[in-house]
């Protein structure tokens, strides 16, 4: 076999092989491994969606809707006292957990590849449909980076290797 040959048969199977949509920004300095599927035929395969919503950068959702994960972001470019704390954690879960929206039924201190964050646990009302919702925040390059997982029915959207797997997955890219 010609190495072109080789060469393009071992890509197919890196990419069949790969449950990852990785999706970097250099803009916002960050990168994540998006849930992706190889058919839209199963209902619980992952699509990935986008917002126009400020402050949403990316997301991804199972085709059933059962299933959903989102970046997005604080800009604190003109909130230079602005922090990442317990204290402003109240006004940063209302995007999550506003009036008729749900509640935050935890708080935790985290850290991902040993940046310090917080994590919010809690319910939530997305689209009619009741959600467990777990929400990552961490501060860096001026802004707050918001990780949010949300699963059908299920208080525990961290036990979803999907959600896991992709929650975990986000960096800050180097300089």
């Amino acid at each position: 076999m010609n190495p072109f040959n080789l060469a393009f048969v071992a890509l197919l199977l890196f990419a069949a092989s790969t449950p990852a949509a990785l999706w970097e920004s250099a803009d916002f300095d960050c990168s994540i491994n998006l849930p992706d599927s190889n058919s839209s035929n199963s209902p619980t395969n992952w699509t990935t969606i986008g917002s126009t919503e400020e402050g949403t950068l990316v997301g991804a959702s199972r085709i059933d809707r059962s299933a959903f994960i989102f970046l997005g972001y604080v800009d604190l470019s003109k909130r230079k006292k602005f922090h990442l704390n317990e204290k402003s954690i109240e006004e940063l879960e209302k995007r999550y957990f506003g009036e008729g929206q749900g509640f935050r039924r935890g708080l935790e201190r985290i850290s991902l590849h040993g940046m310090p964050g917080y994590r919010l646990t809690g319910d939530s009302v997305y689209h009619g449909a009741h959600y467990g919702l777990v929400v990552n925040m961490f501060e860096a390059n001026n802004r707050i980076y918001q990780i949010a997982g949300m699963k059908e029915d299920d208080l525990h959207p961290l036990k979803d290797p999907d959600i896991r797997g992709s929650m975990a997955s986000f960096k800050l890219l180097s300089r």
